[in-house]
């Protein structure tokens, strides 16, 4: 048994079926996993792209916090595979378009991620237990690695060349 966590991205570790969460205890908020401008890469709609991406991580720990988690994930699957499609294809175009270096390092990120989100979408279609809380924190951990190491990676080389 898990002890009282205000929020769930405090648990830390990764969850599995013995994982119990004492959800009367943990208070519903509007939003635990929060857009900074510690994310920003400075290119307008990369970052807006970006807090739609926070948008259904909290959408889904807000499901979490009242029990609803494995219903609320069978839309968050899609919407992270619209965001991949969409995101994906805005920033690596724009890397493309400036012959940025670091662009095949970029694609071989963001096609591990569609292969990890699809595989949660798997486990999810199978019934595992866990995946909810599995699907948010490994979101969790990617936005908070790839946009605040990887992406700012390309933010002055864009911003130099005009992307804002």
């Amino acid at each position: 048994m898990i002890k009282e966590a205000t929020y769930l991205s405090d648990l830390g570790g990764p969850a599995n079926e013995d994982m119990l969460i004492e959800r009367k205890r943990m208070p519903v908020a509007s939003g635990a996993f929060r857009w900074t401008e510690a994310y920003s890469v400075n290119i307008a709609l990369l970052d807006q792209q970006h807090q739609k991406l926070f948008d259904t991580v909290n959408e889904l720990i807000r499901a979490l916090r009242t029990g609803e988690g494995n219903s609320a994930l069978d839309p968050v699957p899609s919407r992270l595979v619209d965001y991949t499609r969409v995101h994906f294809a805005a920033a690596e175009a724009l890397m493309e378009k400036h012959d940025f270096p670091g662009l095949s390092t970029h694609r071989t990120q963001h096609e591990m991620f569609r292969r990890k989100i699809t595989a949660f979408l798997e486990e999810h279609k199978a019934a595992k237990p866990g995946v909810p809380v599995s699907l948010m924190f490994f979101v969790q951990a990617w936005l908070k690695q790839h946009v605040q190491k990887t992406d700012k990676q390309y933010t002055a080389f864009l911003n130099a060349r005009g992307e804002r």
